[in-house]
């Protein structure tokens, strides 16, 4: 948006762009034809992508307008990578929680509840030993992928790290998590079937509701779904 410093009537050009930019996020180029040291000051605490002189010609127009958006987009990429994880294409630890905290704050607000799955891949160090780390990378990915095409674009996928994924399944209602179980095990079992990478991928999970009237934090919510989870290890050792 271009924004003069200056504008006519009551209206502060700095302030103006202040709001619009911490608002919307819409990248602001200021113009103008002289302004005073605290001026400038000020317009600069609002992060504009440049300024412009008037009087100005249309090639020095278009080459700044140019500018701030190459440098806009290029902030918006170091954002992103700095919220997403390189191998899966999901959220990061950092990504996550970010979003998480947010969502958590909404459904209170809301009054809607959601799940939190927590899940790790099963033997990913065997896999990792046997047929090296460029399939334990492909478990990762494969994994997901699972996740991808069992949960909605609106629920929010992560990797925490290593084995570890997050899912919160955001508009799920409390009796939902039987089926939604049921499609990550078909989705899971279709992969199983095609024996990609010569073993079988296998999922723990450990699943928690959030309720909007409960004081739990993210990670409190988090550490009960490990805790599940960790039965679902137990069970499975059980029964081998």
């Amino acid at each position: 948006m271009l924004m003069d410093i200056r504008l006519k009537g009551q209206i502060d050009g700095v302030k103006a762009a202040g709001e619009i930019n911490g608002r919307l996020g819409i990248p602001i180029v200021y113009l103008t034809a002289h302004a005073d040291q605290q001026t400038l000051r000020r317009a600069k605490t609002t992060q504009p992508l440049g300024y412009i002189l008037k009087p100005f010609d249309e090639r020095d127009l278009s080459a700044a307008i140019e500018l701030a958006l190459h440098r806009h987009r290029s902030q918006m990429t170091l954002r992103s990578l700095a919220l997403v994880d390189e191998l899966s294409g999901l959220y990061n630890r950092r990504g996550f929680f970010t979003v998480a905290r947010q969502h958590v704050k909404f459904a209170r607000r809301t009054k809607q509840g959601f799940w939190l799955l927590f899940l790790d891949v099963d033997r990913l160090k065997q896999i990792n030993d046997v047929f090296g780390h460029q399939e334990g990378d492909a478990a990762l990915v494969t994994t997901a992928e699972i996740l991808r095409k069992t949960f909605r674009e609106s629920d929010v996928l992560g990797r925490l790290g290593g084995d570890e994924f997050v899912v919160l399944a955001i508009h799920a209602s409390e009796d939902s998590a039987a089926s939604m179980m049921a499609r990550l095990e078909e989705n899971l079992a279709e992969r199983n079937r095609q024996r990609a990478g010569g073993y079988e991928l296998a999922l723990s999970v450990g699943i928690a509701r959030f309720e909007p009237e409960s004081s739990a934090s993210i990670e409190e919510l988090l550490a009960k779904a490990d805790e599940a989870l960790y039965e679902h290890k137990r069970a499975k050792r059980k029964r081998t």
